[in-house]
């Protein structure tokens, strides 16, 4: 008894003996665990208080009845006092029940029993003992409880659960019977659903949509039945499968997720073939509802891949064996790259019906622009079409038979030409506001001048070149022209005779020989277009009644090459030519015109905070020398120790023409655009040669009135040493000046400039996710982010493109765009050709030393 301080006493003894009646040696009791010592902890805990307050008043008021000498030796028990109806305030009160107690008999022993008058209770002051003890581990217990007694309980309590559910769960999934019964059938499901797919694919290709969406649903059928027979495995077991290290084991955990991926496929298929089928099987006569029922499918087919792609991200590709990594990846790629596409084909689609005319009437001005005499949006403007539009159908097509020149009659306006074109003419006209590369700039100029030459309002400005005519006719096949010009024209023969007919006027005075015997033909194109070409005025002098005419046969034929055939090569041309610039679109609608723009259609000179580079170059007088000129374009970027970058660009053009050759046999004239960010800063010019001087005499009249669009071109500063000017346009530096080759020959032309901003400028910025990041990861790599932007001239050629970037000494490459852009680790050296827009990027790590 004297050592009541051992350490293995804890509160599960002191609570024993507050409701024992003996004494017990705690060295020598039993250490018993009672797995609910925190619920006592926690109902004792709150009424502490209140139990020791009863507990004195129940004391206090046993002892008033007591009377005489002995009433502290005849003192009850404490622990008989200790029940739950006297400690515990929650609990209910037991009903009273009356029974012999020695308490009774209190009064009668008070008077006749004698007893020592200080006699010892050894077992009461233990307990008085084992009382505060009690109370002082319970408020111990209370301010000091860690969270690793409960940490610990709750996983005990999760392996308990484990051991107890994991028997009931296994219960539940051996009664199915025969595992590898079970896995055939479901493996040979799975294969019915493959060889479906297969089938479905096949008889798609073979444009039997009827028979290949059976197959694509037969498909789903199977895959969905497979689903339901692996239900039958329980869903907790596939989720153990993954912890085991048997590949097999990991594969059958993926399980539901590829039959899942294998129902989606297969509605995937079915309603992309039911797409198909709405537009090449539809109504020719119901074209709008034959695109309403495409966008039906199309959305429905969207939704599927969009789910695909997201069933597949959620299949774990550790479980899956090694051999099959590249291809799982292969196919995620695959349908994100078609969740991509078709949402962007369903939003065409969408946007087609408001361009065709299914909404309301619509009137498109199309100019043809000739990119064998280039122009900065494409090239010399010849040709128009007037269209009009309703319920997707042609309304209207007006083809001047005199081309562009008619216009020329109907001018209201007297405006001041570009400086450059003034060599050939002061006074600015329709077939010559296609100034600018940027497309809605020179299509708002266009609209313009065509308004005040007698034309009507329109919705929009189309471009095309004669590169799409070309590929137009690999589709349509030769056109036949017999009737009217004893001819067939093809996609090897379209240029040259078509332009030897619409230059013939021309030709006649400089070289009759090489027109002698060309057709020539006034009358009327047969044909259920309502066409018209303004034949009745001037029916002698319609160089461009041509165009018209193959126009209309060309819409004539192109529909019915509308088949599944010819699809993956329409879809080719069209992105081609509009990646390519050779078609261009702008509408007054801003909903179309943005959709335009962020599918790259539009024309637009981008914007950019990093390095930019635009070659535009303008033929004036130079006749067609642009179909054989050939252009290389250098960049060199040095970047300095200090972040200065210092670009030098070298154009190479050559003339390979043969002097005297009909329309490419003479001197070009050009007048070269180079577009570098705004702000930079040229530093030296050379290899520009420039028109004889004679030949710039000629100034505009006083009476003409000068665009707004040419204010910073006309205010442009002159370089004195080179001649260069300099001027800002669409937030880009300009740097333009004469050159001109004659046949045979080669110029190179050199612009050295410092960019405006510093490569190591851009991590200064303080932006508060810059700051938090900063303090978030003090020791993080810093990388300083860099880009060039080149951008193709419209219309023009697929130019050599060469760029060399060298980086300060010891500063390294951490990441680049695209991941297999060639270089060093100090810089990039690329080779490409400009076929369409190109974008480069890096990340750079800056040498801590300096």
């Amino acid at each position: 008894m004297s050592n009541i301080k051992n350490e293995k006493f804890g509160l599960v003894e002191a609570e024993r003996e507050r409701f024992s009646n003996f004494v017990v040696d705690l060295r020598r009791q039993e250490k018993v665990i009672v797995k609910d010592i925190k619920s006592r902890q926690k109902m004792w805990r709150p009424d502490l208080k209140l139990v020791q307050l009863k507990l004195a008043y129940i004391v206090k008021n046993f002892f008033k009845k007591s009377t005489g000498v002995f009433k502290v030796s005849i003192r009850p028990p404490k622990q008989l006092l200790m029940t739950a109806q006297n400690l515990l305030p929650r609990a209910k009160a037991k009903k009273k029940v009356n029974k012999f107690s020695w308490f009774s008999l209190s009064g009668i022993f008070s008077k006749k029993i004698k007893s020592p008058r200080r006699r010892k209770h050894p077992w009461l002051g233990f307990v008085r003992g084992q009382e505060n003890l009690f109370s002082a581990r319970v408020v111990h217990a209370n301010n000091s409880r860690t969270n690793k007694f409960y940490k610990s309980s709750v996983w005990a309590f999760v392996l308990i659960l484990l051991c107890i559910i994991l028997p009931f769960q296994l219960a539940l999934y051996w009664p199915l019977g025969n595992l590898s019964t079970l896995a055939a059938k479901i493996s040979n499901r799975s294969e019915l659903a493959l060889n479906n797919l297969l089938t479905a694919a096949n008889s798609a290709s073979q444009r039997n949509f009827k028979n290949a969406d059976s197959e694509f649903q037969a498909a789903g059928a199977n895959f969905l039945a497979a689903q339901e027979d692996l239900s039958a495995i329980n869903s907790s077991i596939l989720s153990l499968a993954t912890l085991s290290d048997n590949p097999k084991f990991k594969l059958a955990a993926e399980s539901k997720k590829f039959l899942q991926a294998g129902t989606l496929a297969s509605s995937l298929g079915s309603n992309l073939v039911l797409a198909a089928d709405s537009l090449f099987n539809g109504q020719q006569e119901d074209f709008s509802g034959s695109l309403d029922n495409f966008l039906v499918y199309g959305q429905q087919a969207g939704a599927d891949a969009t789910s695909l792609k997201k069933c597949l991200d959620d299949i774990n590709l550790n479980n899956l064996p090694k051999a099959y990594h590249n291809k799982f990846l292969t196919l995620k790629n695959q349908s994100t790259a078609l969740s991509d596409n078709l949402s962007g084909l369903v939003l065409t689609a969408q946007k087609l019906k408001e361009v065709l005319g299914l909404s309301s009437d619509k009137r498109y001005l199309v100019v043809f622009q000739n990119n064998a005499e280039l122009r900065a949006s494409g090239g010399f403007l010849g040709s128009y079409a007037l269209i009009d539009l309703r319920d997707g159908k042609i309304r209207n097509l007006e083809v001047p038979g005199g081309g562009a020149y008619d216009t020329e009659g109907g001018l209201k306006v007297r405006v001041a030409a570009p400086e450059p074109l003034w060599l050939v003419n002061t006074l600015w006209h329709f077939w010559d506001a296609n100034w600018w590369p940027d497309w809605p700039t020179t299509a708002q100029n266009l609209m313009w001048f065509y308004s005040k030459s007698d034309g009507p309002s329109v919705d929009g400005v189309i471009s095309v070149t004669p590169t799409v005519i070309e590929d137009l006719l690999k589709i349509t096949g030769p056109i036949d022209l017999n009737l009217e010009y004893g001819l067939t024209i093809d996609s090897d023969n379209f240029w040259q005779t078509v332009q030897m007919i619409t230059e013939q006027s021309n030709l006649v005075i400089e070289n009759p020989v090489a027109v002698a015997g060309l057709p020539t033909s006034s009358a009327v194109v047969m044909t259920d277009l309502p066409l018209q070409q303004n034949l009745d005025v001037n029916p002698d002098n319609k160089p461009k009644k041509i165009i018209g005419d193959l126009l209309v046969k060309i819409l004539e034929i192109l529909p019915q090459k509308l088949t599944p055939d010819n699809l993956v090569n329409i879809i080719a041309l069209l992105d081609n030519n509009l990646a390519g610039k050779q078609i261009l679109m702008y509408f007054n609608d801003p909903v179309l015109q943005s959709a335009a723009s962020d599918r790259n259609w539009a024309g637009v000179v981008a914007n950019t905070d990093k390095d930019y580079l635009l070659v535009v170059n303008t033929n004036i007088a130079g006749q067609k020398t642009d179909r054989l000129i050939q252009e290389d374009v250098e960049l060199l970027s040095e970047v300095a120790a200090d972040g200065t970058i210092i670009n030098t660009v070298k154009i190479t053009r050559r003339h390979p023409g043969v002097k005297g050759t009909v329309l490419t046999g003479v001197r070009n004239v050009d007048w070269l655009r180079v577009y570098v960010p705004a702000g930079s800063e040229l530093l030296s010019s050379s290899g520009w040669r420039v028109p004889d001087a004679k030949y710039l005499q000629n100034r505009p009249d006083t009476g003409m009135s000068l665009s707004p669009r040419l204010v910073a071109e006309n205010a442009a500063k002159v370089d004195v040493s080179s001649g260069t000017k300099i001027y800002q346009e669409n937030n880009k530096t300009v740097f333009a000046n004469w050159l001109m080759l004659d046949p045979g020959e080669t110029a190179t032309v050199s612009i050295t400039y410092r960019l405006p901003f510093n490569f190591f400028d851009s991590i200064s910025s303080d932006s508060w996710l810059k700051r938090l990041n900063s303090w978030l990861n003090p020791k993080a790599v810093k990388l300083f982010p860099y880009s060039l932007l080149v951008q193709k001239q419209p219309g023009a050629s697929a130019d050599n493109f060469s760029s060399r970037l060298i980086l300060p000494e010891a500063d390294t490459i951490f990441w680049r765009y695209p991941m297999d852009l060639s270089g060093s680790a100090t810089g990039w050296d690329v080779n490409s050709s400009l076929s369409r827009d190109r974008y480069w990027s890096i990340l750079v790590q800056k040498n801590q030393s300096r």
